[in-house]
């Protein structure tokens, strides 16, 4: 499978959100396409910049799909995507205009299972998190008993260096993720 790609120094996994506003001529060309085709684009964490050429990606990210779109008051184009589905990058080929277009392989998840109780403090901070972050991104279909749901909020939210963030997401099981989101030892400031 064959999509554009967005590299970004943030990620969305399945179930997040993902706001942009878009100026750049290759990423206003590559939402017409979507909207064009009905495809989506790949999210991807973009490698800390080294020098000139286009930015490179870290080789996992998420397709996403465009839900909402519109003309901000500042004339950039603002649109909403949702993660769907975490996938690896095979190879990538740079056009005319250095958008950056992926192979990739869509990854499937194991079934959800609920939040082991070892690890219930995450689903606490997180939802301390989610209350500071709304009403700027808003997840409706929140889910906190979740593993994924919220080892994949914690991913998406917390600041971590790209580096550290990519070893967390190459590893595809829920639980060590959860382990390595739990080593963190993480605080949330009250309100």
């Amino acid at each position: 499978m064959k999509i554009p790609l967005f590299p970004l120094p943030s990620i969305v996994l399945p179930g997040g959100t993902l706001p942009l506003r878009l100026f750049e001529p290759r990423y206003l060309r590559m939402v017409s396409d979507c909207f064009r085709n009905g495809t989506g684009f790949g999210s991807c964490l973009s490698r800390p910049a080294s020098g000139e050429g286009p930015i490179k990606p870290f080789p996992l990210g998420t397709l996403v799909k465009i839900v909402d779109f519109d003309q901000g008051a500042d004339g950039m184009l603002h649109i909403t995507a949702t993660g769907e589905q975490e996938f690896t990058l095979i190879d990538i080929t740079v056009e005319k205009d250095n958008l950056l277009i992926g192979e990739v392989e869509l990854l499937e998840r194991p079934a959800s299972f609920a939040v082991p109780p070892e690890y219930s403090s995450l689903a606490v901070k997180l939802s301390q998190i989610l209350q500071h972050i709304e009403p700027h991104i808003s997840y409706p279909d929140r889910d906190l008993d979740d593993a994924e749901w919220v080892c994949n909020r914690l991913l998406e939210l917390l600041p971590i260096a790209a580096d550290d963030k990519y070893q967390m997401l190459k590893n595809f099981d829920t639980h060590a993720r959860l382990k390595a989101l739990d080593a963190l030892s993480f605080s949330v400031a009250e309100q």
